[in-house]
């Protein structure tokens, strides 16, 4: 049910496995600078995650429901969908999110219960949890945070070793591994902290792993816990193309249209 971390070594490195039931699932790329994955649900692809050439990086990841964080209309309401297409698209930056999370109320949309690690550059992250409190990397005591699919304000106040809930596993693998690499980072240990928490059995495999390099304004990634064959997307020329681990090379733009993971994992 997916797993995500930020952590400001060097770089900023943001990690990801989306981990989802067997779907449809394609990369597009949105408004000429944002990278966009989507998943297939009742016959229409619905965003999952994106990170924008900026740098900034947004997910929704699936969470226990509240009766606080259900959707409604008011005033001061946004949606938690409204509020990722907003910082993708750079309509609310990243470095004033504090003020924006504190003078609105962010909900979910109907019937969905998600919550979300927004993460840019510059020590500017934020994990944003609709009807439940919202945390930055300046509420942690780490130079990183990490998001799975428990409500992690509730256990703010408990040791890494001790938070409960869907998830929290993997929340742990992460948490420690990040804690031991966290003077010096690199993105292979990136990729290695999201191969120990991958989910090959049950109804949630891993089918896309990602880190993300703003400073390199790039993108690798990887397919169905692949990891030695990684793919890379560069913001500089919009172009997906083979990196590592693979026979022949290969590339081809990225467009509005998208590419199925299916198309790619045939490379």
């Amino acid at each position: 049910m997916c797993t995500s971390f930020v952590i400001y070594s060097s770089n900023t490195f943001i990690g990801m496995n989306f981990d989802i039931s067997k779907r449809p699932i394609k990369i597009v790329l949105k408004g000429d600078n944002q990278f966009v994955v989507l998943q297939q649900e009742d016959g229409q692809f619905l965003p999952a995650f994106g990170v924008n050439r900026n740098g900034t990086f947004v997910n929704l990841l699936m969470v226990q429901p509240n009766e606080e964080g259900k959707y409604r209309r008011g005033k001061n309401c946004v949606h938690i969908m409204r509020l990722f297409e907003e910082v993708l698209a750079e309509k609310t930056d990243v470095s004033q999110l504090k003020d924006y999370l504190n003078e609105k109320t962010i909900v979910n949309v109907p019937n969905y219960s998600v919550h979300s690690l927004i993460a840019g550059k510059k020590q500017n992250s934020y994990i944003v949890e609709p009807g439940r409190e919202n945390l930055d990397i300046d509420s942690v005591k780490e130079n990183f945070m990490v998001l799975t699919n428990f409500p992690l304000s509730e256990n703010k106040s408990k040791n890494y070793e001790e938070v409960e809930g869907f998830g929290s596993d993997r929340y742990k693998k992460a948490y420690n591994l990040l804690l031991k690499n966290k003077d010096y980072f690199n993105d292979t240990i990136g990729f290695s902290i999201l191969k120990e928490t991958i989910q090959q059995d049950g109804d949630y495999p891993t089918q896309f792993s990602m880190i993300s390099v703003p400073e390199e304004n790039a993108v690798y990634f990887t397919l169905n816990g692949e990891f030695h064959k990684i793919f890379k997307f560069s913001f500089m020329d919009k172009v997906i193309r083979t990196d590592k681990g693979f026979h022949h090379k290969n590339e081809m733009p990225l467009s509005t249209k998208g590419v199925l993971l299916s198309e790619l994992e045939s490379w």
